[in-house]
């Protein structure tokens, strides 16, 4: 096929992307262990992947930079349904009657960081019915403590910690 005919694949474009992709995704996957077993949170881990895709996004595309693209979004897309899934699976153990079970989630949840209030709301309810007032009060501590909820969920936990530091 003549080299001037436009609809020839690119093999050689689409090799070297792939290339990149695995060396990528081979460092990130690196990466992630080393921040999991310093006890980085899974929220900080996927607000790192988030910003660092964004400003990947905003150079040049070459095709090392579109296999790096693709390496964190394969990444995001493994990790963002692992933290979500503690949240349902706890959300249903409880509407099941399984509350142990779910506080357990709800704690996975609480160490992960997630960028929501309700594990947080969930367990502080739980401990606080079963008189665990300890557990409740550490859980507020560590809402007000969690970078990734909203500032008017950490004064809530906040207002939380005092009514229970009081009792």
């Amino acid at each position: 096929m003549p080299k001037w005919w436009p609809f020839q694949k690119q093999e050689n474009n689409f090799a070297k992307e792939n290339d990149a992709f695995a060396q990528a995704e081979a460092i990130l996957r690196s990466q992630l262990k080393q921040q999991q077993a310093e006890g980085v949170s899974a929220q900080a881990i996927l607000y790192f992947i988030e910003n660092q895709s964004q400003e990947l996004e905003k150079a040049e595309q070459t095709t090392e930079l579109k296999g790096q693209l693709r390496a964190y979004d394969l990444l995001y897309s493994e990790l963002r349904p692992r933290i979500l899934e503690n949240l349902s699976s706890g959300k249903a153990l409880e509407m099941a009657g399984r509350i142990e079970e779910a506080c357990q989630h709800y704690e996975q949840a609480v160490r992960d960081q997630v960028s929501t209030r309700f594990p947080y709301e969930h367990l502080r309810v739980i401990y606080r019915r079963e008189g665990k007032f300890e557990d409740a009060l550490r859980i507020c501590n560590l809402a007000v403590q969690n970078p990734f909820l909203s500032e008017k969920d950490q004064a809530h936990f906040q207002q939380w910690a005092a009514k229970l530091k009081q009792s």
